[in-house]
Formats: structure tokens, sequence, C-alpha cells
């Protein structure tokens, strides 16, 4: 669920690199994360800011991607004990989102 279509269409597509495959003015919009299909939804109730998604992105160079994205401005908390290496941040709603990379 997001508060506004335009914003989190640039978020996802000029931030992330992800495509917009369809929008439907202000009520859909579809878009490609590499083979898996993101849909953003408008609300018209107050959103709870951060309280509505967790999406992981899987990437290979996580490094690089990182810094790619600070960048932009993007912001990081980041995990790198375990197997896994993660950097959790959020898009313009709050939404809590991160990248995983295997060790």
């Amino acid at each position: 669920m997001i508060s506004n279509m335009d914003q989190a269409i640039d978020f996802y597509v000029n931030f992330l690199g992800l495509e917009l495959l369809n929008r439907y003015s202000n009520h859909y919009a579809e878009l490609d994360a590499n083979g898996f299909m993101i849909a953003l939804h408008p609300t018209n109730d107050t959103i709870s800011l951060g309280n509505n998604i967790s999406i992981g992105l899987g990437v290979f160079n996580f490094d690089e991607t990182i810094s790619n994205l600070e960048s932009k401005g993007i912001k990081f908390t980041l995990e790198q004990e375990g197997y896994i290496r993660l950097a959790h941040f959020s898009d313009p709603d709050g939404n809590i989102l991160f990248l995983a990379e295997n060790k």
C-alpha cells in the first residue's frame, strides 16, 4: 500500500532500477523485479508507515549495489553475520525492504 503513486513509481523505477510494466492512473501499477511482479496499490486510509510490507531483493554484487543506491541518497542498516548479508532500507512510505546476498 502506498500513499503517492508518482513518488512510489519514481522510487522503484529510478532508484531501484525496476521496470514499470503497467500503470492505471493512480489506481494501480505493476513493476518487473527481475521476473517477479510487484504491485503498488494506493490506500484511501491513512497508511501505517513502515508496517505495510517487507520485500527482500537478492543481489549478486552486494557492495556495488549498496554503493550505487547510497549515491542516490538511500540509507542502509547492515547485517553481515551468519550465512547471509542483509542491507535494510525503506521506500518513501516507510515500507521495509532489504537487499540480500549469500556469503
